[in-house]
């Protein structure tokens, strides 16, 4: 799959002036060095969607409560299963009593059990997958999380040292050459890579049957931004 990079580049350069007039003054000094930082974030598309599909019920006694949950969710799993999504795994397991309180007296007045289904697809299938669950007596998905690929994400990184150390390199260059003098090798290299997503996608949720609903829900995604800080100290 081909990445689409939007690059933001940056960079500071750290030329002391009493180093520079030191080396002047002193001309037996081995070595003289310079420090620039240079920074690059790459833009991916995300194209993995995770999500958690809830099934909960209510009863007077809390076997009838879970019987109920645990037919209503062996059936969502066989659906989404046969969907084949990129992994599906159970999240949560729960029965707990429903109290009610009443002049300072609680009461146990039912039990409510819960199945949580973790489920992760691709962006293009989670729509379908959203109206599937729906369609199968899930009452509650949470929020989408929408990434992008670990071997993706692998390759922006790296594109991002590559581009922040080329940055660097040239901030350093380019002043040494303002002033006449010549770089004579990279001393040190200091690395600070950067993950994050800064805008949040949204899902556009309908809650209709896949009969009624001619298209599946929409699902719009955004980018992830994987960014580097590169130091680098040259000798000149």
């Amino acid at each position: 799959m081909l990445m689409r990079f939007k690059l933001i580049m940056y960079s500071c350069l750290i030329l002391g002036s009493g180093q520079l007039v030191y080396a002047a003054e002193n001309s037996s000094l081995t070595q003289r060095t310079v420090a620039a930082t240079g920074h690059a974030e790459v833009k991916i598309p995300q194209t993995i969607a995770t999500m958690t599909f809830v099934i909960s019920k209510n009863d007077d006694q809390a076997k009838d409560a879970q019987l109920m949950v645990r037919q209503k969710a062996n059936n969502l799993l066989d659906k989404i299963k046969a969907a084949h999504p990129l992994s599906v795994h159970t999240s949560d397991v729960s029965v707990a009593p429903v109290m009610s309180y009443k002049d300072g007296v609680s009461k146990v007045t039912g039990y409510s059990a819960s199945y949580s289904v973790e489920v992760t697809t691709k962006i293009s299938e989670a729509g379908k997958m959203i109206d599937l669950a729906i369609a199968n007596n899930v009452e509650n998905i949470n929020s989408p999380r929408f990434s992008a690929s670990n071997d993706e994400r692998a390759k922006a990184q790296l594109e991002a040292i590559r581009l922040a150390t080329l940055r660097a390199k040239l901030q350093a260059n380019t002043s040494l050459s303002a002033l006449g003098l010549k770089e004579t090798g990279v001393k040190q290299i200091t690395v600070t890579p950067f993950n994050y997503s800064p805008h949040e996608p949204r899902a556009m949720l309908m809650r209709t049957s896949a009969e009624n609903s001619p298209q599946p829900t929409m699902i719009e995604a955004g980018d992830d931004t994987i960014s580097a800080d590169v130091n680098i100290v040259v000798g000149y």
